[in-house]
C-alpha cells in the first residue's frame, strides 16, 4: 500500500470525486468539506489518499480542530487499513485527535490505534445519516420560516454556543463563534422559524454537494420546545432546498430520540450508522 500526500485540493479532488461521488449521499460531509476548502473557506486543511497499483482504497481529510473524516473505498481492505494509515498520521503528526467515519470503519480504527498507540478511544457520539428524497404532507406549527439577516447576528452567536453545549461538543471561543455566523450570514446559510415576529428556531443550509445539500444546525429555544416548531423549520427548509436538489441530508445523535423522531416524520430516512470516536495517548 502506498501512502500519498495531497497538497493541493483541487488535485485531490480531481483523484477522490468519482470515487465519492459513487455513493454521494453518504459521501456528502467529504464532499461538502473539499469543495469548502477548494473555496478557501479553511485556513489549514490535510488530504490523504492510500492506494495500491494505482486503486484507491481510502480517502482521509481533516481541517483543524474538526475531526479526521475517513473513508473506506474498498471495503475488502478495511481490516488492514488503519494498522497502515496510523503510523503515517503520527509520524506526519497530522493534528487529530477524533475521527468520524462509517460505524463499523470507526471502530476498526479505534481498536488499531489502542494496539498501535496504547492510548484509549471513546465513542463521543453514534450518530445516524439521513436522507430525504420528498418531504411528507405533515401538520405544520404557527409561524413561518424566514431568512437570517446581519440583524440576527446577537441571536446566531447565543444559539451556536448553546447549540454546542447542548451537544457536548468543545466550546469554540467568542472569536470563532463571531465568525462561524458572520460567514453563515455572508453565505445565506441560515433560516429562523418566527412565530409572531418572535424567533423560535433555527437552522442552516451546508455543504451542497452536485446532487445533494446538509440541513445542520437545527435548535430550538428552550422555552420553544415540545411545539413542533423545528419539524417544520426542517419541512419548510428542505423543501425549499428539494426545488434545486436531489437530496437532502443530515446527521443525527441516535442516542436522541426526539430529534430522530422529528426527521423521520419530515420524511428523512436512515441510510448509514455513523461514529465519531475521540483518541487520548
Amino acid at each position: 500500500m502506498e501512502w500519498m500526500e495531497w497538497k493541493n485540493p483541487d488535485h485531490f479532488s480531481d483523484r477522490v470525486m468519482t470515487a465519492l461521488l459513487d455513493e454521494e449521499a453518504k459521501n456528502s460531509l467529504m464532499i461538502g468539506v473539499l469543495n469548502n476548502v477548494k473555496q478557501g473557506i479553511y485556513e489549514t486543511f490535510h488530504q490523504f489518499t492510500v492506494e495500491e497499483d494505482g486503486e484507491l482504497l481510502a480517502i482521509l481529510q481533516v481541517t483543524p480542530p474538526h475531526p479526521l473524516h475517513y473513508i473506506v473505498v474498498k471495503k475488502e481492505r478495511s481490516d488492514l487499513l488503519p494498522s497502515f494509515i496510523i503510523p503515517h498520521l503520527l509520524k506526519e503528526e497530522v493534528p487529530f485527535s477524533e475521527v468520524v467515519s462509517e460505524r463499523q470503519q470507526a471502530e476498526r480504527f479505534a481498536t488499531a490505534w489502542q494496539e498501535i498507540t496504547s492510548g484509549t478511544s471513546k465513542m463521543f457520539m453514534s450518530q445516524g445519516l439521513y436522507r430525504l428524497d420528498s418531504v411528507e404532507d405533515i401538520d405544520m406549527a404557527t409561524g413561518r420560516m424566514r431568512e437570517a439577516t446581519v440583524a440576527d447576528q446577537a441571536q446566531l452567536e447565543a444559539w451556536y454556543s448553546a447549540f454546542e453545549a447542548e451537544s457536548g461538543l468543545r466550546s469554540s471561543p467568542p472569536e470563532k463563534v463571531t465568525k462561524a455566523v458572520q460567514t453563515m450570514l455572508e453565505r445565506e446559510e441560515a433560516v429562523f422559524w418566527e412565530v409572531d415576529g418572535q424567533v423560535v428556531s433555527c437552522a442552516k443550509r451546508a455543504r451542497p454537494t452536485e446532487n445533494g445539500i446538509t440541513v445542520s444546525f437545527v435548535y430550538t429555544s428552550p422555552s420553544a420546545r415540545g411545539k413542533g416548531y423545528a419539524r417544520s423549520l426542517v419541512a419548510d427548509l428542505s423543501r425549499q432546498l428539494l426545488e434545486t436538489k436531489s437530496f437532502c441530508v443530515l446527521y443525527t445523535d441516535l442516542t436522541n430520540p426526539t430529534s430522530n423522531k422529528i426527521y423521520r416524520e419530515v420524511g428523512y430516512q436512515q441510510i448509514m450508522d455513523s461514529a465519531w470516536v475521540r483518541f487520548a495517548r
